[in-house]
């Protein structure tokens, strides 16, 4: 009988250690799933981006009419689910050159205040400027002309990335370089390509200068087709005539020089990798 009593009370004692043991493993379970949340929930925060520039940041050419490359790179960084929430300004203005953009900057007061609490800015700048010299000397250019266009625009650019430094010394900085948007209908023209290298050449240096930010290419972008799609997407047979139509898929049909909807979506995500990889 005391046998009995004795194998009963180990069985209850066994017993009750295993709960007691359920318990504390449960407790602790939930209490590291809790901490787990809330570190989760801590690192999600929200991402503002301002984008500052000309009509590419404006978005012209984009059928849409959603902002260009902005409204992309918004969608692919809320798709990574990454951030809180994504938001943008956009400052973007057509036909801005890089003396008229920095002018915008000093007299917006809410775009300085965007910027003070953003967490990135992105620019395109410096298209205009070349264009404005560009279409002087059309066919005939004389690269000496383009010498001090581009020691204004290297000027403006310094000025307009110290001064958002001076607003907010941490924020990221992307800044896209240029293209020729004439590459695929005029190839012969090379002294253009030759420009528009030595001006992306100085954008990216005066950006290497800068704290936390870089510098994005886009200079063959949108000349790619005609290394890795072939020749079936650029050349399109006209029935009624024996010339062949040049056909850039990425650049806007009504001025064949903005990039349209699928133009910007290869800019968005140049941007949304270097983002995600800084």
């Amino acid at each position: 009988m005391k046998k009995g009593k004795s194998i009963l009370k180990s069985f209850l004692f066994l017993i009750i250690g295993i709960v007691l043991v359920l318990g504390t493993l449960t407790v602790l379970f939930r209490t590291r799933s809790n901490d787990d949340q809330e570190t989760t929930e801590t690192k999600k925060e929200p991402l503002h981006i301002v984008a500052i520039g000309d009509s590419l940041t404006e978005g012209v050419g984009d059928s849409t009419n959603s902002g260009g490359y902005v409204s992309i790179v918004d969608e692919l960084l809320e798709e990574t689910q990454n951030y809180q929430e994504v938001t943008t300004s956009n400052y973007g203005k057509s036909g801005d050159r890089s003396d008229q953009i920095l002018k915008r900057f000093y007299e917006d007061e809410t775009m300085q205040e965007d910027i003070q609490t953003a967490d990135i800015v992105v620019l395109t700048i410096g298209g205009n400027d070349i264009i404005q010299t560009f279409k002087k000397d059309f066919l005939t250019i004389d690269e000496q002309k383009f010498i001090a266009p581009e020691k204004t625009y290297e000027q403006n650019l310094k000025s307009l990335l110290t001064e958002i430094k001076k607003i907010n010394p941490q924020i990221e900085v992307y800044v896209f370089g240029i293209y020729n948007p004439y590459y695929v209908y005029f190839p012969e023209i090379t002294e253009m390509q030759t420009i528009v290298d030595k001006w992306n050449e100085k954008t990216q240096g005066i950006v290497n200068e800068t704290d936390n930010a870089v510098f994005l290419s886009i200079s063959n972008l949108f000349n790619q087709s005609s290394e890795s799609d072939g020749k079936e997407n650029q050349l399109s047979d006209d029935q009624n005539s024996n010339a062949t139509k040049v056909v850039n898929p990425y650049l806007y049909e009504e001025d064949l020089f903005h990039p349209n909807r699928a133009g910007y979506e290869l800019m968005g995500e140049v941007l949304f990798k270097a983002i995600v990889n800084n």
